[in-house]
């Protein structure tokens, strides 16, 4: 019985505890959640493979490895004719080399060249030609040199070797305004030169200073002086004169070495 009076003084405590609270303000609304969108990805750009760069050829260097691997060739060809020899062709550096054979043809008498090269002029030098000769007569093939411009009437050596059965000769001459003017060798015989139609010799000229040294096919002719020094520098061409008939005269595998 006793339990119920004292619950029931709680409550009137309660009761009159309340009463003396204030009123609690209207309860403000708690705003709609509004739902976020959920954020749109942005793609990634697409990984473009990097390509490795492309060597490009190094032409110069290219031309020079060519240029030193020729030069090695003609020493190689030189040294079995020159090494015993005072000619200073280590020296020397590739000036010209042939790329396609060069013909001069005739018909009846005559003569006419070919040049090199306009802008190439040497004075002390190596030069070297093989030289095929087809001709229904006599024909001399060969090699102006130290000539002035005008092959015509400049003054120029010519080394010049003649197709004559039975007469196997060559030569080094001084010509002016187209007219003999000397020789430093005088005329040569040699049975080095193949004479018969269509064949090829090969020619090597060494110029150096006032000395000319030939060979024929890699047979030393000699070595000759000339003095004069009428003209230590100039412009080269490949040559053929004839006095009749058909001829020609063909230059190949040529090349120009020059001496310091």
């Amino acid at each position: 019985m006793k339990r119920f009076p004292y619950f029931a003084s709680f409550i009137l405590i309660l009761l009159t505890a309340c009463s003396a609270i204030p009123a609690l303000a209207p309860a403000t609304p708690t705003p709609t959640s509004t739902s976020t969108s959920t954020p749109t990805s942005i793609p990634l750009p697409t990984e473009t493979p990097t390509l490795m760069p492309t060597s490009t050829p190094d032409i110069t260097a290219t031309v020079a490895a060519q240029a030193t691997e020729t030069s090695g060739e003609i020493l190689a060809e030189l040294s079995p004719l020159l090494k015993d020899s005072d000619i200073p062709y280590n020296d020397g550096h590739l000036a010209w080399k042939q790329v396609k054979p060069m013909e001069v043809t005739l018909s009846g008498p005559g003569a006419d060249y070919v040049e090199i090269d306009r802008d190439l002029t040497a004075g002390n030098f190596i030069l070297k030609s093989d030289v095929t000769w087809e001709a229904s007569g006599i024909i001399l093939c060969g090699v102006i040199f130290r000539s002035e411009p005008d092959f015509g009437t400049g003054k120029q050596y010519q080394l010049v070797y003649l197709r004559l059965s039975g007469l196997p000769a060559w030569e080094i001459d001084f010509f002016n305004f187209g007219r003999f003017k000397n020789s430093p060798t005088k005329t040569q015989f040699s049975n080095a030169i193949d004479q018969s139609n269509g064949a090829t010799n090969q020619l090597l000229l060494v110029a150096q200073d006032d000395q000319f040294t030939v060979y024929i096919n890699r047979a030393r002719q000699g070595r000759f002086f000339d003095y004069s020094k009428q003209s230590m520098d100039g412009n080269i061409a490949f040559q053929a004169q004839q006095d009749s008939g058909n001829g020609s005269c063909q230059f190949e595998n040529s090349w120009l070495w020059v001496l310091k």
